[in-house]
């Protein structure tokens, strides 16, 4: 009995939870309103999560004629996140770092170009971040490579390979870490570019020193296939070798795309293509579309989107991701 009243006492502070950080900030009457739980049981849920600092107390309204009530704020800082992505630019690997909070806002953002990347480049920053908000509590990585059970099993930085990276920084810093993919989290965060989210989409990117790397969405969630190995494209049997393309011809770009396309057209279907490169020109955009229409027949492509980068998408990806993990350590 007692193990249930804990369950349904967890339930109850998760639903006042999930209410409030969607208000933002509201009154008891209120939050049992729109919770449909009784007043008693949301004015001691709000007390305990006030004094663990989730909820902050605000400013006095009037309360329809009675006595006037306090509006609860939720603390969107209770509980950071901190995520460090990159992804190859040319002939420099580009890394961001950024501080999220529960709202998903930005408190703090970093740049800077490398030209290798080893298991403790991350930690300066990582450091400093931990010491200007000790309010972090997740880590999420982003880079390109494929991870499972922690174990890095590909990457395009050698040296972060293997199990020992992960558990270094869990260790160093004793929150748990997450990896992910550049490219699914990119496709990730166009699936979310709008009010209504794409639900079925692949994103291809393009770094043309290294072949391209794909990432699925399906039902609004990433698709990681067995072993995590969905969208390695560099294992496709096509006419030309990923390492050998020239780019810059248009005719290579043309077909080596389009195949890749009527490939995902065929088996998955998506509803959107978002292609990241910085080489398509208009001849090579308007030849893939033709190519897929040509191979797909009228009304079964898919819409194709072309983008010079995959920076916006890869940022807001890392934050929903950021922002998952975090409920997680909550629920």
């Amino acid at each position: 009995m007692k193990a249930d009243s804990l369950l349904m006492k967890e339930m109850n502070k998760n639903t006042v939870r999930k209410v409030l950080k969607g208000l933002r900030r509201a009154t008891k009457p209120e939050l049992a309103a729109k919770t449909g739980l009784s007043v008693v049981t949301v004015n001691s849920l709000v007390e305990e999560m006030r004094e663990e600092g989730e909820v902050l107390s605000g400013d006095t309204v009037p309360s329809g004629g009675g006595r006037p009530s306090v509006q609860y704020l939720y603390n969107a800082c209770w509980q950071l996140a901190v995520t460090v992505y990159g992804h190859q630019q040319r002939d420099k690997i580009r890394l961001c770092l950024s501080v999220v909070n529960l709202f998903g806002e930005c408190l703090e953002r970093k740049q800077r170009f490398l030209t290798e990347v080893k298991e403790n480049t991350f930690e300066e920053w990582l450091d400093e971040a931990f010491a200007g908000y000790p309010s972090i509590r997740l880590i999420v990585f982003g880079l390109p490579g494929e991870e499972k059970d922690g174990v890095i099993f590909m990457n395009d930085y050698p040296d972060l390979v293997g199990d020992s990276f992960l558990r270094h920084y869990r260790e160093r810093y004793r929150v748990p870490v997450s990896f992910e993919n550049d490219i699914n989290a990119a496709a990730l965060g166009y699936s979310f570019r709008r009010e209504e989210e794409i639900q079925n989409l692949v994103g291809i990117y393009f770094p043309t020193v290294y072949p391209p790397g794909a990432g699925v969405v399906i039902q609004g969630g990433l698709y990681h296939g067995r072993c995590n190995f969905a969208g390695e494209l560099q294992y496709i049997d096509l006419p030309y070798r990923w390492e050998e393309m020239d780019y810059t011809d248009t005719e290579q770009a043309v077909e080596m795309v389009g195949r890749l396309l009527v490939m995902y057209g065929c088996i998955l279907a998506p509803d959107t293509a978002v292609l990241y490169g910085d080489f398509f020109t208009k001849d090579m955009e308007n030849g893939v579309l033709k190519y897929v229409k040509s191979r797909l027949g009228e009304g079964r492509e898919m819409t194709i989107v072309f983008e010079d980068s995959p920076d916006k998408d890869f940022e807001r990806g890392m934050v929903k991701l950021a922002l998952d993990g975090l409920e997680k350590k909550l629920l």
